[in-house]
């Protein structure tokens, strides 16, 4: 085994992210009268998506990005609801949106048995990933969970890494692996401080630093276990 501390972001990586997305989007217009399709659901996840680079560059804060999507959504798919509302609503039944990602909790209970000490590392709010994680029976293979609002540094910065490897215990940069979906934020980040990296889902386009490119859970478990069906593929 080559790695002795994993981190795993949360959001598109441990969890299902889209699924989740797509079903309270539904039940965000319901509540209201609304039937929805899944078409406006995606459009929420391409507005979200471009909000976070903003976010990720320091160009809005955390709070604008929450409110901002729905302003943007309710542009094209107009809901007689304030953005505000709609965000805080969103949030909380995210908090309760359970959808794992499948072949995570094979991976991390395997990652447990061969003693490997596993963290999640997010931008996200920490209560409401926890609960995500908690809710998806994930929890119990998790060492400890790190979140930005809770260490007051987001990802790629170089303080967010090292305050999430000096708190892991951790004594070998060279053992560590960041398992993310963003290349930048994620795998750059990681790479640049002097962690491994590895992609995941192929869902940006942006160049990587990544060592390996895991489109599922599965290709991801076998590159980690050294597995011949890995089909390693580089970033």
């Amino acid at each position: 085994m080559r790695f002795s501390t994993i981190f795993f972001d949360v959001d598109y990586c441990l969890m299902d992210t889209p699924t989740s997305e797509r079903r309270i989007i539904r039940e965000l217009y319901a509540k209201h009268g609304r039937i929805v399709t899944d078409e406006v659901g995606d459009h929420y996840r391409a507005i979200n998506k471009a909000l976070w680079v903003h976010l990720d560059k320091g160009e809005i804060t955390r709070e604008q990005l929450y409110v901002r999507r729905f302003e943007n959504l309710f542009q094209r798919y107009p809901l007689d609801v304030p953005a505000e509302e709609a965000a805080s609503w969103f949030l909380a039944r995210l908090a309760e949106a359970y959808d794992p990602q499948p072949g995570a909790a094979h991976l991390l209970c395997r990652l447990r048995q061969a003693g490997v000490h596993v963290f999640t590392a997010t931008n996200g709010i920490g209560r409401v990933m926890e609960g995500r994680l908690r809710h998806a029976g994930l929890l119990q293979w998790i060492d400890a969970c790190f979140a930005a609002d809770e260490l007051h540094a987001m990802k790629p910065s170089s303080a967010y890494f090292d305050a999430i490897f000096h708190a892991s215990g951790e004594k070998d940069l060279h053992r560590t692996l960041m398992v993310g979906d963003n290349p930048v934020t994620d795998v750059n980040g990681a790479v640049d401080y002097g962690m491994a990296g590895a992609l995941f889902g192929l869902r940006w386009k942006e160049p990587s630093k990544a060592l390996y490119a895991a489109p599922d859970m599965a290709h991801l478990e076998a590159w980690i276990f050294e597995e011949e069906n890995a089909e390693c593929r580089m970033g």
